[in-house]
């Protein structure tokens, strides 16, 4: 059996069930601030309170969130501080096994001129610069 198959035949009980990996983390719906970057048909998001970064899924309101960025970004591939309600989900990936993505549910807002740095040095505090997740 493959990685693959062995991740999803592991993951299939916990769907059934209503439950996947990332519900133990976040609840359904939770409100999600911090830098969101879209370049290359990439999108990916750093949870400004955690440092994490996640992709962002191509399904949801990413659409009206995609086009919020790019009106406003500073330039290619920068950081923009947005706000949205979504969910973390094992989802299929373009390359490799199932992984954990956001599922931005409602775009809220952009915050132009702002990222999480910029937010931090507001508040006189650090920002842990993400290593990944």
């Amino acid at each position: 059996m493959t990685a693959t198959k062995t991740l999803i035949a592991l993951l299939v009980p916990l769907a059934a069930c209503g439950m996947h990996a990332a519900s133990a983390q976040t609840p359904a719906n939770s409100h999600w601030r911090g830098d969101f970057v879209y370049f290359a048909d990439a999108a990916q998001f750093t949870d400004c309170a955690s440092g994490k970064r996640w992709p962002v899924a191509m399904a949801g309101d990413m659409v009206a969130l995609q086009r919020s960025y790019l009106k406003w970004q500073k330039a290619p591939a920068t950081p923009l501080l947005v706000n949205f309600e979504g969910r973390l989900e094992v989802r299929e990936s373009m390359e490799g096994p199932p992984r954990e993505q956001l599922v931005v549910e409602r775009f809220d807002s952009v915050e132009p001129g702002s990222d999480c740095a910029t937010l931090a040095a507001a508040k006189g505090s650090v920002t842990p610069r993400p290593g990944g997740n």
